[in-house]
């Protein structure tokens, strides 16, 4: 056997650890969320609305490039968060087909709830790996997320044409 080439045994127990953490990491990202405002929300809908906080009066286009989606799955995302009085469209002047996105003050609180929950969570996650591992492993674990969400993105982009 090639020694580049895992045994079949390796291989499929590497396959099953990665499509569980896809799995996995795809249930808490469709789960949905109470950031401390009352309100549920899934991590699509947070992380749109995060993303117009952050980049105010974007266009549903422009949210659709930068996420990597269908203009109709962002269109849809953009008007549940406006259903729930998170965001407001408003039409360019002189341009009834350019709309621009802006968050409400309550999308505004829900975002900063967001990230301040995401930074909490995120160092718990990194100080647990820490705990575990040296400096030159999580840095070498994320040079590897770095590359393997390349391959992803390429091959994406293949199957899209």
């Amino acid at each position: 056997m090639d020694s580049k080439h895992m045994d079949q045994a390796a291989l499929s127990a590497a396959m099953e650890l990665f499509y569980t953490f896809v799995m996995e990491s795809y249930d808490n990202y469709t789960m949905t969320h109470d950031y401390g405002t009352g309100k549920k929300i899934n991590m699509v809908e947070i992380h749109t609305l995060s993303l117009i906080a952050d980049h105010p009066g974007i266009t549903v286009s422009e949210t659709a490039q930068m996420w990597r989606r269908t203009l109709s799955a962002a269109s849809q995302n953009v008007n549940k968060l406006q259903q729930k009085g998170l965001i407001t469209k408003q039409k360019e002047a002189g341009n009834d087909k350019t709309i621009h996105l802006y968050v409400t003050e309550e999308g505004q609180r829900l975002s900063d709830l967001h990230k301040e929950n995401d930074q909490r969570e995120f160092q718990k996650t990194y100080d647990r790996l820490r705990s575990e591992n040296s400096d030159e492993d999580l840095n070498t674990m994320l040079r590897i997320m770095r590359l393997a969400l390349q391959i992803v993105r390429e091959d994406n982009e293949r199957k899209r044409l």
